[in-house]
């Protein structure tokens, strides 16, 4: 029979599985499983599970940072299927799973396409500039788009309108220069009948001289000038016709040609005004984000002034330094202490709002701190100067591989600089979960801190750690970031 404290871990432990997405092993241990949201896999026949005995808190090392107390319902058995990397103390465990795929060098943009960024919707009528900007900027790069398709088509336009003109103009000037022959031919006919003379008086002259002979072959001759006269005059006026009709479509052409080259100059001026409009965009964007928080950095690399609104739940009393300092000196690994000293002298960061901009300077996602914590602050490869991973990679779910850089750590085993995950959205559908980075205590287990960002209009802030509820923010899985083989010049 189970006494009343077992009966109550197991009640907590049935809501853990069922809040948090998190998976549990026969024996007790966590396992990465894909979240609710994507396509549900079939659910197998529960499987009764007695739930471990917590376990007590060390006593072995009295150095040893405090951890947050950990709910009875979390389960305190890691498994031991593999060896934990790095030192033995540090209670961190690895599920087996396949070789993740080759990476990019630290810096370089990943193999496989960026996921999608976690920057929280905004709720209605919530925005900020830079939001607003960036939105405005979509709208102008897709009408850059249609302008510049409009101009294309209006260059092949032009040419085919170029080519009938030319074909116009070379049959009109052809069917000119024939009229002006037939008008030649005409005067020659002319002439031939002046000189023939006149059937009359000419002919009795003939007659006369040439006998009725000559008469007869003038007679024939004067005959057939008159009707190559004849002929040639309707040709003329078939020709004259032709050579105005072709003159009028030569015309047409021009004025064709004109019209559309007037509209095509209007398009290269539309598309030249749209980016001109994206360039000014882009300038006051830069302008938006690369204006940092004003952060004092001491020798430590903490920093020595409080970024007002930044420290919340009363971090402000302890202070940036001292949480900085405390962090550090609690870390899991040299790495995380150079993540937790980037975390504080990014607080005050503006929230990416939406997603827009979490790769600048000083505005960034939840995901997008954390891994730029360890890029940029440490030299892992857990983002790059133009991409960051969303909690997709560290959880994973959705069809995402889990980035290996993300490694299981049990709850009781946190260390400031590892990373616990939340579902924020239980009922699925969101394309992010929201990650923080723990600070652990500066107080010997009085108060446990955090560092993260995770709303529009707000900034990268340290608050109270949410610790491993089963309501309200559930939990998912706790991470430590650890350094690959091929990331040993990382720096520590």
């Amino acid at each position: 029979m189970l006494r009343p404290a077992r009966i109550i871990a197991a009640s907590l432990l049935a809501v853990a599985v069922a809040a948090s997405g998190t998976a549990f092993a026969e024996d007790g241990a966590p396992v990465d499983v894909a979240l609710p949201g994507a396509t549900p896999s079939p659910t197998p026949s529960p499987v009764p599970v007695t739930p471990p005995t917590p376990a007590p808190t060390p006593t072995t090392d009295p150095t040893a940072p405090p951890v947050p107390p950990v709910p009875s319902g979390i389960p305190t058995v890691e498994p031991s299927a593999q060896p934990a990397p790095g030192p033995s103390s540090s209670g961190l465990v690895t599920v087996p799973r396949a070789a993740p795929e080759p990476r990019s060098a630290p810096g370089t943009a990943p193999v496989a396409p960026e996921p999608a960024s976690d920057g929280v919707v905004p709720d209605v009528g919530q925005a900020d500039a830079y939001l607003e900007l960036s939105a405005r900027r979509t709208q102008v790069e897709a009408d850059i788009v249609a302008r510049q398709a409009a101009v294309d088509a209006s260059t092949a336009a032009l040419v085919t309108l170029e080519s009938d003109r030319a074909a116009a103009a070379a049959r009109a000037s052809v069917l000119r220069a024939a009229s002006e022959r037939a008008v030649d031919d005409v005067q020659d006919v002319a002439r031939d009948i002046y000189q023939q003379g006149d059937a009359g008086l000419g002919a009795i002259a003939t007659a006369l001289t040439g006998g009725p002979d000559g008469l007869m072959d003038r007679l024939d001759n004067i005959r057939n000038v008159r009707r190559a006269a004849t002929s040639v005059v309707v040709e003329v006026e078939q020709l004259k016709a032709a050579a105005a009709g072709a003159a009028l479509q030569l015309a047409a052409a021009d004025l064709r040609m004109e019209q559309a080259t007037d509209r095509h100059t209007g398009l290269v001026g539309d598309l030249a005004e749209a980016k001109g409009e994206l360039a000014r965009i882009d300038d006051e964007l830069a302008a938006i984000g690369s204006l940092p928080p004003q952060t004092a950095i001491g020798t430590d690399g903490c920093p020595l002034d409080n970024v007002p609104g930044t420290l919340r739940d009363g971090a402000d009393v302890i202070g940036a330094a001292e949480l900085c300092r405390s962090a550090v000196a609690q870390a899991a690994t040299p790495q995380a202490a150079l993540a937790i000293q980037w975390a504080f002298t990014h607080l005050g960061s503006t929230y990416a709002c939406g997603g827009a901009g979490r790769m600048l300077p000083w505005r960034m996602d939840c995901s997008s701190f954390v891994s730029r914590a360890y890029a940029e602050g440490a030299g892992l490869g857990t983002a790059g100067s133009t991409w960051a991973p969303s909690t997709r990679n560290m959880v994973p779910w959705d069809g995402v591989p889990l980035d290996p850089h993300y490694a299981y750590v049990a709850p009781q085993a946190l260390r400031a600089g590892d990373l616990v995950l939340y579902d924020t959205c239980p009922g699925g559908g969101c394309p992010y979960r929201h990650v923080v980075m723990y600070l652990g205590s500066p107080d010997g287990g009085q108060s446990f801190w955090m560092a993260h960002t995770n709303a529009c209009g707000d900034v990268a802030k340290v608050e109270r750690f949410w610790g491993f509820p089963t309501t309200g923010r559930p939990f998912l899985v706790a991470r430590r970031v650890m350094a690959l083989p091929d990331e040993a010049g990382a720096r520590r």
